[in-house]
Formats: C-alpha cells, structure tokens, sequence
C-alpha cells in the first residue's frame, strides 16, 4: 500500500502579499522568492513543515461559514499561551473560542481571504 503525506495548502489570495505577510507575522512563516505562473503571481510559504502555497489567481468570493469541501486547516503548537499571547499582540481575529476541549486547546482564528486556521495545543 502506498503511504502518503501532506505536501501542500493552496492559498487562493485576494492580495498575494498581504496574505505572505500575515504568515510571515502570526506563524514566524518563511517564504521563497515570489514568481509569475501563467500570468499569475506564486509563493511558497513555509510554517515548519507545512508549505502554503500562495497565489493570485482569478477566483469567487466564498462566505466564512460552514460549507462543502475544506472547512479550514489546522497547526499545532507546543506553547498554547504563547500561540494566544502572539494572536492578541497581532490583532488576529478570533472565530471561534479558545476552547479548552479534551484533550487539546484549540481556537479558530481568521485568516486571509476567509481561510480559516485551527489552532490546537500538541
């Protein structure tokens, strides 16, 4: 049997470096050189392992709501307090809680373009 691994997010962005700069901010996030695809601006951002692929294409606007497809992606982080302590100082919206369910802490936080983002304590 095959095994399989995350590779990569695809951000759809209204404003491509709007969206690197809040990765860059909120997460400690790094980023390749930004690049033209197809008449397109790209990038790859990087928060630890994960790749958030960030581009400017084309697209609809779609409500922050519960819908069918991808509801959000989630991180997790070792230091909860300090994740919270870093989303107060940054200004970041909050969608829902923090929530101190079993057997992890976690909040929904807003992200650019109505992406939403869990955060939950390892």
């Amino acid at each position: 049997m095959p095994s399989y691994s995350l590779h990569h997010i695809h951000h759809e962005a209204a404003d491509v470096p709007a969206a690197i700069k809040f990765y860059e901010s909120v997460f400690d996030a790094t980023s390749e050189d930004p690049f033209i695809k197809d008449g397109a601006p790209w990038c790859f951002v990087h928060i630890g392992d994960v790749q958030i692929t960030v581009t400017g294409r084309e697209a609809s606007d779609i409500e922050l709501c519960r819908y069918k497809g991808v509801d959000h992606f989630a991180l997790a982080t070792d230091d909860f307090d300090a994740t919270m302590a870093r989303i107060e100082e940054k200004g970041v919206s909050i969608w829902f809680g923090p929530k101190n369910a079993t057997p992890n802490r976690m909040v929904f936080i807003d992200g650019p373009d109505n992406v939403k983002i869990e955060l939950l304590e390892k």
